[in-house]
């Protein structure tokens, strides 16, 4: 395998939002990370509806709430309808929870937004390596940390590095 990697003490797999927002968090928080992810870039695609009011709270303390809030769907998006078929008239509906309706132990609430709005605001919300294409394909636990191989899926390559944490 060619050279290692620069050691992080962290190794994240995985570059959904919780992967990125663990990257941010880490990154404020001064750990070293370098985080990995399968696919060649984000995810294009409108995946997820809600970011729920504990997420917004996470958000705020890296800053990240009020540009997500002005990216956000209007509110009437997020109702929950209930209908027998989907060429019925609803006949019931009701809101998210969270979402324009404040949750008393919070100062956020929730929003509107899909994956593909998120996804952009959390990789720019941290200047740690990201490693797009790259796959974990095995992991060895040792008394230290763990040794992970990564592999390059455009090019087959594979790379070793050591990390505290996975």
């Amino acid at each position: 395998m060619p050279g290692a990697d620069a050691d992080p003490e962290v190794l994240i797999v995985g570059g959904g939002p919780v992967g990125l927002t663990a990257r941010a968090l880490l990154a404020r928080w001064g750990v070293r990370t370098t985080l990995v992810e399968k696919h060649t870039e984000l995810s294009p695609f409108p995946r997820s509806r809600l970011v729920n009011v504990r997420s917004m709270e996470i958000f705020r303390l890296l800053g990240l709430a009020a540009p997500l809030t002005d990216r956000a769907f209007a509110p009437e998006y997020g109702r929950i309808r209930f209908r027998d078929t989907l060429y019925d008239r609803d006949f019931a509906t009701a809101a998210m929870v969270g979402v324009n309706a404040p949750v008393p132990e919070s100062p956020e609430t929730g929003v509107l937004t899909s994956q593909d709005r998120l996804e952009p605001l959390l990789l720019a919300a941290a200047d740690t390596p990201v490693r797009f294409g790259v796959e974990l394909v095995d992991l060895v636990e040792e008394a230290d940390g763990v040794v992970a191989v990564l592999a390059d899926r455009r090019g087959g390559e594979r790379t070793r590095v050591r990390a505290r944490y996975v």
